[in-house]
């Protein structure tokens, strides 16, 4: 594999800082505002498009290449050329050609995800992302005509496990409304064994779920009933 297509394939996918954010919360430090991501191939290069937690676009989209540099590769953009060099499993930023305007500065990627350096934000620690795809089922306030049990369901709900968000919300004439989701949470430290985490979220309970559920962090498959709504989530291949 060249070390243009290796670093392509380290760029690729959906990436969060939603650890960064929540340990930070956690510990009672200062707040990291919460971005995302995503990155993929596009007439001959490739975009990368601001996410916020429900995959909802934010920003302009902005489109780069990657170029073979001597041993290294580097990253075009505009008249903006930076230089990565190989580093471990990944690749680290190693100066520009001096054209290149302040923002946002990819200064390391790898297995795991990205380090961005923005202007006024500091460092973010973004976090690769798997895909998952849901169904959830909700029974409706009222039954039937024929008095049995009424329920409300929606399949293909797209997620992901890195602070990924979906909204669900019944087709009743006073909608139920819950919210989705999910995290795979690394600890930085103290006895906690990482985890796959889906919760349940309602506009009462604001951000403190109503209910969560967690599994081993390589799962396939994770799942909740909590009576008043159930989901169940599996890795897309």
């Amino acid at each position: 594999m060249t070390a243009v297509a290796a670093l392509a394939a380290l760029l690729l996918g959906t990436f969060t800082n939603e650890e960064q954010v929540e340990f930070a919360r956690e510990g009672k430090q200062p707040p990291v505002a919460w971005g995302g991501m995503v990155i993929a191939p596009e007439a001959g290069g490739f975009t990368n498009q601001g996410v916020d937690a429900f995959g909802r676009p934010v920003g302009p989209k902005r489109a780069f290449a990657l170029e073979a540099d001597s041993r290294d590769v580097a990253l075009v953009s505009g008249d903006c050329r930076r230089r990565m060099v190989a580093e471990g499993d990944g690749y680290r930023t190693a100066g520009d050609n001096g054209r290149c305007t302040t923002g946002a500065v990819l200064e390391q990627v790898g297995p795991a995800g990205v380090r961005l350096r923005i202007d006024g934000r500091g460092v973010q620690e973004l976090r690769r992302a798997r895909a998952f795809r849901c169904w959830a089922a909700v029974p409706k306030r009222a039954n039937s005509a024929n008095g049995a049990e009424d329920w409300w369901g929606r399949r293909d709900i797209a997620l992901h496990d890195q602070g990924g968000r979906a909204e669900l919300v019944t087709d009743e004439s006073v909608p139920q409304r819950f919210t989705l989701k999910m995290r795979n949470v690394v600890w930085p430290d103290g006895p906690n064994q990482p985890s796959l985490v889906l919760y349940v979220l309602t506009p009462e309970g604001g951000e403190r779920a109503v209910a969560y559920s967690w599994a081993d962090p390589r799962s396939a498959r994770v799942g909740i009933n909590i009576r008043t709504m159930q989901a169940s989530c599996s890795l897309v291949e």
